[in-house]
């Protein structure tokens, strides 16, 4: 007999059903708030990196903006310490110039001191073959007469044409060229230009030259008639604009005289002592007058030397110039030999050498 198959519980099926299901529904909530949780904690995460980064952002872009204010602040202030240094430069080549200016003058003193002292030795010696004005005069200078076709003015226009004092000069030498010109024998110097061209014969013709270290026309290579006031004017007006400066050359003028074929009947010289500047005389001339060769080569130079290079230009000027030549000498302090050796300078061509008196013209 077969046997029996046991019973089996439809209730207790149906419990394990419903039991199933609630483990599966509860599985699938935790599932379900985790993944919630998860994505809401990712979303908090990126939130807060967008944040950190828009801060970074502006922090970066900050920094960048103060580094660009501080390279900027950079740039000027080196700019600023470049043109402190230039001007600093400056100050210190304008300080060593005056400094070596200074020195300069301070030795030049001191051969003009000597100079002094030689004058004051060779007085009782010194020639007076010239005839000096009394006083002022309106109408004639005793010992000139200006004649002559082609009549040319040679004007010294070195410092030492601004005062009769060695101290003067020296003051004025370091001054601005207002003062210089305003300086009183320039003055008298361009009064005595005007005295001669007012006195140039009718039918004449005259011309003026300047000179320091070198020569040069005053208003071009042109002869001026007496009778042209417009010429004259001009001429007037450059010689007042002339700044007396340099030192004085008379050999260049001279040369001058000669390379520019000006051709003058007659040479009207306004100076007032011998040169002090030119190219090295002869040996003979050096050792016959007891001058030393290196005094060339210094910043001053003793009257020996001076009389030296005047000897060197009376040969150029004797050999290449048929013209007679009529010196006016300006006073000068400390130059004993200046009246005699234009005096033999004059002699040879049949011209006079003037020292005029102080209220000429």
């Amino acid at each position: 007999m077969p046997k029996s198959r046991p019973v089996t519980s439809p209730f207790g099926l149906a419990f394990l059903d419903v039991m199933a299901c609630g483990l599966g529904a509860v599985t699938l909530i935790f599932m379900l708030v985790k993944y919630n949780t998860n994505v809401s904690e990712a979303e908090t995460d990126h939130g807060n990196l967008d944040s950190e980064i828009a801060e970074m952002r502006a922090e970066q872009e900050a920094s960048e903006q103060q580094l660009a204010e501080l390279v900027a602040e950079y740039r000027s202030l080196t700019k600023q310490t470049e043109d402190q240094q230039i001007r600093m430069a400056s100050r210190v080549d304008q300080e060593e110039g005056k400094e070596k200016k200074l020195q300069q003058l301070r030795l030049e003193v001191q051969a003009l001191e000597k100079a002094a002292e030689e004058l004051k030795q060779a007085k009782s010696e010194e020639p007076a073959p010239i005839i000096e004005s009394p006083g002022p005069t309106q109408h004639h200078l005793l010992g000139i007469r200006v004649e002559g076709k082609r009549i040319l003015i040679l004007i010294d226009s070195s410092s030492s044409m601004t005062n009769s004092r060695i101290v003067d000069i020296v003051t004025t030498q370091v001054s601005d060229d207002a003062t210089k010109q305003k300086a009183p024998k320039w003055q008298r110097t361009l009064r005595a230009v005007n005295w001669i061209i007012e006195r140039v014969p009718e039918g004449s013709q005259y011309m003026i030259v300047f000179y320091a270290k070198r020569a040069d026309f005053l208003i071009g290579n042109r002869w001026i008639k007496s009778n042209d006031s417009k010429q004259t004017q001009r001429a007037m007006k450059a010689l007042s604009d002339l700044v007396p400066n340099g030192s004085t050359n008379l050999h260049s003028a001279i040369e001058f005289i000669i390379r520019q074929s000006i051709n003058p009947s007659n040479i009207y010289l306004i100076t007032d002592g011998l040169p002090t500047l030119g190219p090295i005389p002869k040996l003979t001339t050096l050792a016959s007058l007891g001058c030393n060769p290196t005094e060339f080569s210094k910043s001053t130079i003793s009257g020996a030397c001076r009389l030296a290079l005047f000897v060197g230009a009376r040969e150029l000027y004797n050999t290449n110039i048929k013209a007679s030549l009529n010196t006016i000498l300006m006073p000068l302090e400390g130059d004993p030999h200046a009246i005699y050796s234009y005096w033999t300078l004059a002699s040879n061509n049949g011209g006079t050498v003037t020292s005029p008196g102080v209220g000429w013209p």
